[in-house]
């Protein structure tokens, strides 16, 4: 017999918040959060590139000389892209397994330019850069596409 303090409960009821917890929103995403690091467990560190020289670097503003989180990685062919937060826009030839990658150039051509996104274009196999300029207070986005071949060359301009 059943104790008169708990209240009776309607299986059909029982059965719909079951079934809304399972197929709610918000019990997705705790599950993905959950299996979040099993994603990335097979993942192990294959080389580490350096966007930061002081000595190669031609560029004028002081916050591109400053290290800076990576925010885009892009690989064309045999060539890695590395653009970071402050915008400085690096590419390097990918290397053979140990012997390790280099660094071909900047894609920075004028030393005020912040590169701010970065596509590749498989269609003519070129690097479509999005930038702005200190001459017009960063207001306009200026897009430019180079060549892989020129990059290759170290001639990104």
């Amino acid at each position: 017999m059943r104790s008169p303090s708990l209240p009776r409960r309607n299986p059909i009821n029982v059965m719909r918040k079951i079934a809304s917890r399972e197929t709610s929103f918000q019990a997705n995403r705790s599950f993905t959060r959950s299996n979040a690091h099993e994603k990335f467990k097979g993942f192990e560190l294959c080389a580490e590139l350096d966007t930061h020289d002081p000595k190669a670097s031609q560029l004028k503003l002081n916050f591109l000389k400053k290290r800076s989180k990576i925010m885009e990685i892009t690989a064309a062919k045999d060539i890695i892209f590395a653009l970071a937060s402050s915008g400085v826009c690096v590419a390097y030839a990918r290397g053979v397994k140990g012997r390790g990658n280099h660094r071909l150039c900047f894609l920075n051509v004028s030393p005020y330019e912040v590169v701010r996104s970065l596509f590749y274009n498989k269609a003519n196999s070129s690097i479509i850069t999005v930038s702005v300029y200190k001459h017009d207070n960063f207001s306009s986005l200026n897009c430019r596409s180079t060549p892989l071949e020129y990059i290759r060359r170290r001639d990104p301009g």
